[in-house]
């Protein structure tokens, strides 16, 4: 097995663990032993316990750039600023809150954000506003990186709010229905731009 798929499945049943039982209830020994491995192979490929769920929203970002990557173009740039924004949440949602308690509580501890802010992804998102704001797709025109700053704290304060109630509401509904009151989106305009663009790609 390559160096890389043998990280790749420490991660995976690492993260399978974590989910089952509980980030804290997980050691590195229960790691290995799910894995087969001993406790020197297991440190040459992952750093840390910790280290684990860091890599994971390392790979959710880059997965989120890939997946707007492939959807260029794209004239519905609503559709791509609520996917930038939201995609990382959705993991997050796929984890649960105690894992993504977790993250957020060992990014507190090491002074780190909890995804870089300086990504493709980041850009792309940035220039998606840009582009929205530019064919009326989207009412609100400040800064196009004010306004994704200040997208990206709202959604990192409402999914602080749905680890401290343990997952207690859908955080992504309520996430998205706060970036329209934000963004104020212009539904008819998205619409007529992607009619206009389906009839253009049928000729």
């Amino acid at each position: 097995m390559k160096n890389q798929e043998k990280q790749e499945q420490i991660i995976q049943t690492a993260l399978h663990l974590f989910y089952e039982r509980g980030f804290k209830n997980v050691s590195v020994m229960d790691i290995c032993d799910a894995c087969d491995i001993t406790k020197p192979t297991f440190y040459k490929y992952v750093p840390s316990k910790e280290e684990i769920l860091r890599h994971h929203y390392r790979g959710t970002l880059d997965e989120l750039s890939e997946r707007l990557r492939q959807l260029d173009p794209e004239p519905d740039f609503w559709r791509l600023i609520v996917l930038g924004l939201t995609f990382t949440l959705r993991k997050s949602v796929q984890m649960g809150p105690e894992l993504y308690a977790q993250y957020m509580t060992l990014n507190f501890k090491t002074h780190t954000l909890t995804a870089r802010y300086n990504s493709p992804a980041r850009d792309a998102t940035i220039n998606s506003i840009r582009k929205a704001q530019e064919n009326g797709q989207i009412r609100n025109m400040a800064d196009p990186v004010e306004l994704y700053l200040a997208a990206r704290n709202l959604g990192l304060g409402l999914a602080l709010k749905w680890c401290m109630v343990r997952g207690g509401y859908d955080v992504v509904a309520q996430t998205e229905a706060n970036l329209a009151i934000l963004f104020q989106p212009d539904h008819r305009r998205i619409e007529q731009a992607v009619a206009d663009f389906e009839r253009a790609r049928a000729r």
